[in-house]
């Protein structure tokens, strides 16, 4: 119990939430190793407990649900026979001993994917129309900062070249003509 309330503590202090839920990959005297279930997301974390009960980490991957798609995690044997988990560009390596890629694989997703039902649940209306006025105020922001005077630019560049590469192949088909 001491593992999950320094988990929980960490947790807590270091994302600024609670965890959801902590599913142990390894928990060996100070060695702790843990999926960390967020309100939106997944961590895992590779840590030790110091001798005052406090969780130090030593690396962490965070998934973060908004980043997620199915299928995005990757676990796999390492050589030397430990576990690599990659999700994007980030990856954390555990301890092997105990279980197998796949079910840390699988419950990541299975979190994950309940996240994604649980944002897709029905909403009240005042919830829907604020994510409206969300995405429309996004949607006027893009539209003022997009800006076609650079393409308009570049395409009169381009149209240049175009009209200096007529002009050039123009002159070398008269002066290879004239030379018949």
């Amino acid at each position: 119990m001491l593992h999950r309330s320094a988990i929980e503590a960490w947790t807590s202090d270091k994302w600024g939430q609670p965890s959801v839920q902590i599913a142990e990959w390894l928990i060996e005297d100070d060695i702790v190793q843990a999926f960390i279930r967020l309100q939106r997301g997944a961590l895992i974390i590779d840590a030790n407990i110091d001798e005052t009960g406090h969780l130090r980490c030593k690396n962490h991957l965070h998934i973060p649900f908004d980043q997620w798609n199915p299928g995005s995690i990757q676990a796999n044997r390492t050589r030397d026979s430990r576990v690599r988990f990659r999700h994007r560009h980030a990856e954390i390596i555990l301890s092997a001993r105990f279980r197998a890629p796949e079910w840390g694989q699988a419950l990541l997703e299975e979190w994950l994917m309940t996240q994604r039902g649980e944002e897709i649940r029905p909403k009240s209306s005042e919830q829907r129309l604020a994510t409206i006025r969300r995405s429309k105020a996004s949607i006027e922001r893009y539209l003022e900062q997009s800006n076609l005077d650079y393409a308009a630019e570049m395409l009169d560049d381009v149209q240049q070249s175009i009209d200096n590469a007529t002009r050039e192949l123009s002159r070398h088909r008269a002066h290879s003509d004239g030379e018949e």
